[in-house]
């Protein structure tokens, strides 16, 4: 079977979408199309990194004759990533047009069926389904509440795709009851149990650390509750609050505090030497339409390790009561931190095992079997 994947660039980060497709690519070709964008570029420096980054990978394909493909040629991976020179202001009828064109003009379709995977609602502008071919929407964001997209433009191309999609992946209960229920299938996201199961050695960023270290790896991004670790790094000076990861929101008043480290994002296959080595990991998250549509990679990833876990209260750490500690506040998640860290300190309980077990059903070897059942090819 043949996929057409829009998606964020290959090998940007590291998102459900590929971890997904790095297994599915091991039995079926995969055509992977680099971010097509979901807002207008502004002049902010973010924007003219992203722009010239673009650039950049065009010129040096035109330059090669060929596409970039993945490295990981060890796991026999039949995938190949393309990046187009569409533009980004999709809501133009010509703009439309012309990114239509140039997609078709790439080659891609021949007279083999297509799955076309679309994460980027835009895609679905780009695209000509035959009856012979599926269309797949999967959803793992509340597009309309996901900072850094213009949802005034996504909209429209969501409702079109809802509507011409064969089904509907969605992450979380949440996205489920805003899609039409005879398309919808659940999708939760998985985790790479081998990376985050098999032991690693301590991180050297975290040698010099003596204190405990309440750590965390994501984004640091609005989602994240500020006034709730400005109080936990205030209230408990004598923990080390490890943050790692982009900075994209001020959190300057909480990083120059002493017991604070920020160490920038790192390679996926290193967060096991961090999150294996902490004392606890946290999920400190704001309440809002995002989070509660969200289902975090880092959450399965963080059971897996079989690290203490303490968590503001969202949808998606509900299922996992039994094994993680869900706070409701500010006070109970300090309360819950401070058992975390006498938990990671003993040796009678079973905590590590029970945790690496609830996380076993969900690899992304699994997952990837689940699709091929579902969609009816393996």
């Amino acid at each position: 079977m043949k996929f057409i994947v829009f998606g964020e660039d290959w090998q940007s980060h590291p998102s459900s979408t590929q971890h997904l497709f790095k297994q599915l690519a091991k039995q079926h070709q995969v055509i992977w199309i680099n971010s097509i964008g979901m807002r207008k570029p502004t002049f902010r420096l973010i924007d003219v990194k992203r722009v010239f980054n673009k650039l950049k990978s065009l010129f040096l394909s035109k330059r090669t004759g060929s596409n970039a493909k993945t490295t990981n040629t060890s796991q026999n991976i039949n995938l190949t990533a393309h990046t187009l020179a569409v533009l980004p202001w999709h809501d133009n009828v010509i703009v439309r047009l012309f990114n239509k064109w140039i997609f078709n003009r790439k080659g891609f379709i021949d007279d083999e069926p297509i799955v076309y995977w679309l994460s980027v609602p835009t895609a679905i502008s780009l695209i000509s389904p035959r009856e012979r071919d599926k269309v797949i929407y999967y959803c793992g964001d509340d597009f309309s509440a996901l900072a850094g997209v213009d949802h005034k433009m996504v909209a429209p191309f969501e409702s079109d795709l809802i509507e011409k999609a064969d089904t509907i992946y969605v992450v979380s209960e949440f996205l489920a009851n805003k899609m039409p229920r005879s398309k919808v299938k659940m999708l939760s996201h998985g985790v790479d149990l081998e990376l985050f199961t098999t032991q690693t050695t301590k991180a050297v960023e975290l040698e010099q650390i003596n204190k405990p270290i309440i750590g965390f790896y994501g984004s640091l991004n609005a989602w994240l509750d500020k006034a709730l670790l400005l109080r936990l790094a205030k209230d408990r000076p004598e923990y080390q609050l490890v943050l790692i990861g982009h900075l994209v929101e001020d959190f300057s008043d909480l990083l120059k505090l002493d017991n604070v480290t920020h160490i920038p994002a790192v390679e996926h296959d290193r967060l096991a030497s961090f999150s294996q080595h902490w004392q606890v990991s946290i999920l400190p998250f704001v309440d809002n339409e995002q989070i509660r549509a969200c289902d975090p990679l880092k959450l399965k990833e963080y059971i897996a390790t079989g690290t203490p876990i303490v968590t503001t209260r969202f949808a998606a750490v509900n299922p996992y009561q039994e094994t993680i500690l869900i706070a409701d506040n500010h006070q109970g998640f300090i309360e819950r931190l401070d058992y975390a860290v006498s938990l990671s300190k003993s040796n009678n309980l079973n905590w590590r095992a029970n945790q690496s077990q609830q996380a076993s059903d969900h690899s992304w070897q699994a997952k990837a079997k689940l699709v091929c059942k579902q969609l009816r090819f393996c």
